[in-house]
């Protein structure tokens, strides 16, 4: 009997201990069940709040640098200057994306293509904001100029003379400026060469009787599709001296450009004679040469005080000019010609002075 009660016993517990398990087992499923099906539903609120976060503002420009280009121009690099950039943000032309580079959240720089700027008119530029959130700024105008047509405007070159330096800057006009020049036929007198920049430079040798050359040069502007324009022009080098211009029947015969000259000797003064059209506006511009007289090179001072007057046929003063401004010493006068012929420019120093390294450059614009 013991036998039996012992084993009926031993029995009789081991299913109280299984169930206790299988029930503590299955508390813990049912638990992790629901805690997957509470993230299966979007339970949770720390998720919800770091989604709200999240969005990107909406842009806004204020500035664009720079604000216009002639038409034709190559391609060039807009500043746009504004508020609430991100690194995603793109700057629009018209609405097409161009390629952006991120400076910082107030400042992109983007590519504004040559095919953009080829005719002229109005470019609209935008930022545009990538979602979520974002959208698109408001609208600021680049304007495309239109260009006149490229020409060279000097018409005629001052006489040269036997070993005296020569120096004469060519002018255009139109196209988009820097222009570059090349001679296309002919040539210079011996001795003179043609830069680049359009400076025809140098010191002629002597000649036994005096001799004009006569060349061709071409002007090339820096469009993206460069524009070309050519002028024959004539360079008569003077056998004896070229005489004193300081009068109106001695004048010297120039057109549009840079003449290089100096006020010498003492009490110098020095005529210029060029044709001009009514109505035409013409500008009128001396720069004196800066000296360093004083044994310290690092300083400077306009030893030159030029003095510039416009004279009609007559020799009669139209206009004349001392100083741009309080504290320079070059001159200007810029100003509608009255009628169509022949006007003088007189250039002298303010004081009388002159001596020859009393150097100036005489720009002349707005002439036949």
């Amino acid at each position: 009997m013991k036998l039996n009660v012992t084993a009926h016993n031993t029995f009789s517990h081991q299913p109280i201990k299984r169930s206790r398990f299988f029930r503590a087992l299955a508390g813990s499923c049912i638990s992790a069940c629901a805690l997957v099906l509470l993230a299966s539903c979007g339970g949770g609120s720390s998720s919800s709040s770091s989604s709200s976060g999240s969005k990107n503002p909406a842009p806004v420009i204020s500035t664009i640098s720079p604000s216009s280009a002639p038409a034709g121009s190559s391609s060039l690099t807009l500043t746009v200057t504004g508020t609430q950039f991100i690194s995603g943000s793109v700057v629009r032309w018209g609405g097409s994306a161009r390629t952006t580079t991120y400076v910082s959240s107030t400042k992109l720089t983007a590519t504004i293509n040559s095919a953009d700027l080829a005719t002229a008119g109005t470019g609209t530029v935008t930022v545009f904001n990538p979602a979520p959130g974002g959208g698109t700024s408001g609208s600021l105008f680049f304007t495309i100029q239109s260009v006149a047509s490229l020409s060279v405007s000097t018409v005629q070159l001052p006489d040269a003379t036997h070993s005296r330096q020569y120096s004469y800057t060519l002018q255009a006009s139109g196209g988009i400026s820097p222009y570059t020049y090349t001679l296309t036929s002919g040539s210079l007198p011996s001795g003179l060469s043609l830069s680049s920049g359009g400076v025809i430079s140098g010191t002629p040798p002597s000649v036994s009787s005096d001799t004009t050359s006569s060349f061709t040069v071409q002007v090339m502007d820096s469009s993206y599709h460069p524009g070309t324009a050519t002028k024959a022009l004539n360079l008569l080098v003077r056998a004896g001296s070229l005489g004193r211009n300081e009068t109106c029947g001695t004048a010297t015969p120039i057109s549009n450009g840079v003449i290089r000259a100096s006020i010498s000797p003492y009490g110098d003064v020095d005529v210029y004679s060029f044709q001009g059209t009514a109505g035409s506006l013409v500008t009128i511009e001396t720069y004196a040469q800066r000296l360093t007289l004083y044994g310290d090179p690092s300083v400077t001072d306009d030893f030159l005080d030029t003095f510039l007057e416009l004279l009609n046929s007559s020799c009669v003063q139209i206009d004349y000019n001392d100083d741009i401004s309080s504290g320079l010493t070059d001159s200007l006068i810029s100003g509608y010609l009255p009628y169509t012929g022949t006007y003088y420019i007189r250039v002298s120093d303010l004081r009388g002075d002159g001596r020859p390294d009393f150097i100036y450059d005489l720009h002349l614009s707005g002439a036949n």
